[in-house]
């Protein structure tokens, strides 16, 4: 029996010993981090399916024209009035996220525009909301899929209630 127990334990000691090297880490430091995080011309930003087969400069001026063309079109079909004549511009930060959803970041208004028009912040954000799905950026290192935030300028024009 105590032999048994002499090789149980020996054997036990083996199996710890050999189990050490799943303790070893690797450290990595922050500047390592920060380098592999940047953003490289071999990573692939966000799309649409639309966009497919298009490369570099013509797939994110595709990409652009899409979001533009169909937030264009919903703001087209609001008459905004407002107390005086508004031609100014709205700077919208749009968050993609890693399932490519759409959502609205900040609105930047220097105008105060959205003081003026009543329920613009609302029908931006449902604009932007509505946007379709895309396909989002990935950071091809590493191949994980990445949020992403990007801005675009909205020029607002309303006029005075009759």
């Amino acid at each position: 029996m105590n032999s048994l127990v002499k090789i149980s334990s020996i054997l036990l000691m083996f199996i710890l010993l050999q189990g050490c090297e799943y303790f070893n880490t690797t450290t990595i430091s922050p500047k390592q981090v920060k380098e592999q995080s940047l953003w490289s011309e071999n990573d692939q930003p966000p799309s649409f399916s639309e966009c497919d087969g298009l490369e570099g400069d013509a797939n994110a001026e595709c990409f652009k024209n899409m979001i533009t063309e169909r937030l264009t079109s919903i703001l087209a079909e609001y008459n905004f009035t407002s107390n005086t004549i508004l031609n100014e511009e709205v700077i919208l930060t749009l968050e993609l996220d890693t399932e490519g959803y759409f959502s609205l970041g900040e609105l930047e208004d220097d105008a105060d525009v959205l003081f003026q028009i009543e329920s613009l912040s609302d029908i931006l954000e449902e604009a932007v909301s509505a946007l379709p799905q895309a396909l989002p950026a990935v950071k091809t290192n590493v191949g994980v899929k990445v949020k992403t935030q990007l801005t675009l300028p909205v020029r607002i024009i309303a006029s005075p209630q009759e």
